[in-house]
């Protein structure tokens, strides 16, 4: 039941139907999945629902058959851009319909049920809406955390690019200094104060390695670029064979590769990865009560059609204010 996202070329791939549905709407009993997913996605509520506190609202589901799949073309190239922009349910909507759910995972009965603190820490949002595998069942709540992580990357990937002022990377992250045990080794591990990496006013993203505490905003903020795309990546991409090109001179041959991967979200990040590489400009949406980065193609100056339409409407409405002074 994966689906297989190429990253490499444009290429067909098969996509089950998803419905969205207020979570406390959906009858397990109802659902035209068979009996072994109905018991799925029955444990997947259960176990999101502990984990979330009881707070889920709406959710994204599997709603069909192996028969019910429908075949798209798909291609990465752009893939993060069209994610980010995404601002309200009727939104995500219609992005998971096209594309699929996003693969992450339900958390584990033993996450959810124990009494551990230190297992009950590992239902963080950074933990818990980052773990890529088989999903049936997804909660809004999970989107959007994921929405607006890319969201914060791209503006930290436009102030790099634009600045070294450490005045505009400190808006979307800064420095915490935590106290813990810290060490790479059991026997090593002593109580210290070290450095860390928050999204302003959010959660930490790393710790600071210690041959970065003396170097320079600018230097932090790409290391924590590099490291913060390198771990929603890590365990998403796979590498296949592709072409086999023969060399006659030598009577050897080449293996090129393709690159692909089962979740929908590990290719978002991919595409955000290769924005990077490939140094593309991210502007900032010039809808005054949008503001989000985009990737600007064109002469474009809004991140979707929504916000060009909200700002012609605003400055229609500032400019009948002026002529009634």
């Amino acid at each position: 039941m994966y689906n297989y996202y190429p990253l490499s070329r444009s290429s067909k791939i098969n996509l089950y139907p998803v419905e969205f549905a207020k979570t406390e709407h959906i009858i397990v009993e109802e659902q035209n999945l068979g009996p072994a997913s109905k018991e799925m996605l029955k444990n997947s509520i259960d176990n999101w629902n502990k984990a979330l506190r009881g707070k889920m609202s709406f959710a994204l589901k599997l709603a069909g058959l192996e028969s019910d799949s429908h075949q798209i073309v798909f291609n990465n190239d752009g893939i993060m851009s069209k994610f980010a922009s995404l601002k309200t349910n009727k939104d995500i909507e219609v992005f998971s319909k096209k594309y699929g759910l996003l693969g992450i995972q339900q958390p584990d009965s033993i996450q959810v049920n124990s009494q551990s603190p230190a297992i009950k820490a590992t239902l963080q949002s950074s933990y818990i809406f980052t773990n890529y595998g088989f999903s049936i069942f997804e909660p809004i709540e999970l989107w959007k955390w994921n929405i607006n992580e890319v969201q914060k990357i791209l503006r930290l990937y436009h102030v790099v690019r634009k600045t070294n002022s450490d005045e505009l990377i400190n808006e979307i992250v800064e420095i915490k200094i935590h106290r813990g045990m810290f060490g790479s080794l059991t026997e090593d591990r002593e109580i210290m104060d070290r450095y860390f990496i928050h999204w302003t006013k959010g959660e930490a993203i790393l710790m600071l390695p210690k041959d970065f505490e003396e170097k320079t905003m600018l230097e932090i903020a790409q290391y924590t670029l590099a490291k913060v795309l390198e771990s929603h990546i890590s365990g998403g991409i796979n590498l296949s064979v592709g072409d086999l090109i023969s060399k006659p001179p030598t009577k050897g041959f080449m293996i090129t590769e393709k690159r692909y991967t089962k979740y929908l979200l590990a290719a978002i990040y991919y595409d955000l990865w290769q924005t990077i590489n490939d140094s593309k400009n991210v502007y900032l949406c010039e809808n005054k009560n949008c503001r989000l980065p985009f990737i600007k193609s064109g002469r474009k100056k809004y991140c979707n059609e929504a916000c060009k339409q909200e700002a012609y409407r605003i400055r229609l409405e500032e400019k009948e204010g002026r002529d009634n002074l």
